[in-house]
């Protein structure tokens, strides 16, 4: 194998595939980069199994051929290497040479033999959208996603095609981010439910680039982003109803300016129990107070804010940190959250929605100690 190619660009293409390699992993061939040369590009490849990525760019190939490298001493390496044609090559036994001025370094790579293949996804329907749209809706979603081994399902963010929308959710059981799209190109007619897992999709939300098409397979999704394709393998399992868990008839409404009402919920948490992290909301016709009080600390703190509420006085408690993680999804000045009582979750959102979206979120309130 033997090619040249543009420092930057090499940069580039190993700098979108080299967050796929898993740092521990019981097969080494996993810790390094594929590496293919034919017909005027060079194709990178990483997988950890779960996750599969590749992408290609442009290079003059002057011998064609494939090797697998170590992928953190080679991109240590380009990163290093000013923005100069690079020539690049590998020996039959599996050697790999960079050149460039006087300089020449060399890393032990290994053949491709034993490195897995891309997963074959059995296209059951695809999805077409902008690349910053569905980048925008993963990032106003992927906050609510669950650590917790035990509840698999909660581990991903929900793909939904419903009708004339195509939804994204996320909810760890405390908090729930729903993001909602009318402008898609889609050949599924049929409701369809995908959780994809969190790691595809920090990568995915990586490309604000055109247009990406989501290709739905059996046990596969894959984003085609032109240049880069990413696979990652769906988690079989049964995502729970959380349309059960948006309370309707929410007859009290409060607007407030958000970044306001994130510094007050931030300074009174300093006052907070530092495990529950609890703090009081109280609103009424006057505007609204936060409270907070460590009771064996023996800090206590409380701020008033000036917003427009509507309905009877309601005093909830939140933990803060959970209210903030939403909170900070929101876009525009103002933030209004509808309520229909202390017990159920607030429904969250911008004061006015983008064209062709959709945002919500919900926070489940706490029981305040009175």
């Amino acid at each position: 194998m033997k090619f040249t190619v543009a420092q930057a660009d090499l940069a580039k293409g190993l700098a979108r595939v080299i967050s796929v390699v898993p740092s521990k992993s019981t097969l080494p061939v996993l810790s390094n980069v594929m590496l293919k040369a034919q017909d005027g590009f060079l194709t990178l490849t990483a997988t950890d199994l779960d996750v599969s990525i590749t992408t290609k760019i442009q290079v003059d190939v002057k011998q064609p051929g494939s090797i697998t490298v170590p992928s953190k001493p080679l991109n240590d390496l380009v990163k290093s290497l000013p923005n100069i044609p690079l020539e690049v090559s590998a020996d039959a036994q599996f050697k790999f040479f960079v050149h460039c001025d006087n300089e020449e370094y060399r890393i032990p790579g290994e053949s491709d033999d034993d490195y897995p293949s891309l997963p074959t996804v059995d296209e059951k329907g695809s999805l077409t959208i902008e690349a910053k749209q569905l980048s925008r809706m993963i990032g106003k979603t992927i906050f609510a996603v669950s650590n917790d081994q035990l509840r698999p399902a909660l581990t991903g963010v929900l793909f939904q095609i419903h009708g004339s929308e195509f939804r994204l959710v996320a909810t760890d059981g405390h908090r729930l981010g729903k993001m909602v799209c009318t402008k898609f190109e889609t050949t599924i007619k049929e409701k369809t439910n995908v959780i994809v897992p969190t790691k595809a999709l920090s990568e995915v939300a990586k490309d604000t680039k055109d247009a990406t098409k989501i290709i739905f397979g059996q046990n596969h999704i894959c984003f085609d982003m032109g240049d880069t394709q990413l696979f990652g393998r769906i988690l079989d399992e049964n995502y729970p109803d959380y349309e059960r868990v948006i309370p309707g008839d929410n007859n009290k409404k409060l607007t407030v300016d958000a970044a306001t009402l994130v510094e007050k919920v931030r300074r009174a948490s300093i006052f907070a129990n530092p495990i529950t992290h609890q703090i009081r909301l109280a609103m009424d016709k006057d505007g609204a107070r936060i409270s907070a009080e460590d009771v064996d600390g023996g800090g206590k703190g409380s701020n008033q804010i000036k917003a427009e509420y509507d309905g009877d006085a309601l005093q909830i408690g939140y933990n803060a940190q959970l209210l903030l993680s939403a909170l900070n999804n929101i876009d525009t000045q103002d933030v209004v959250i509808a309520y229909k009582g202390p017990t159920t979750a607030g429904v969250i959102t911008p004061s006015h929605q983008l064209e062709h979206e959709n945002q919500m979120m919900l926070v489940m309130p706490v029981r305040l100690n009175d």
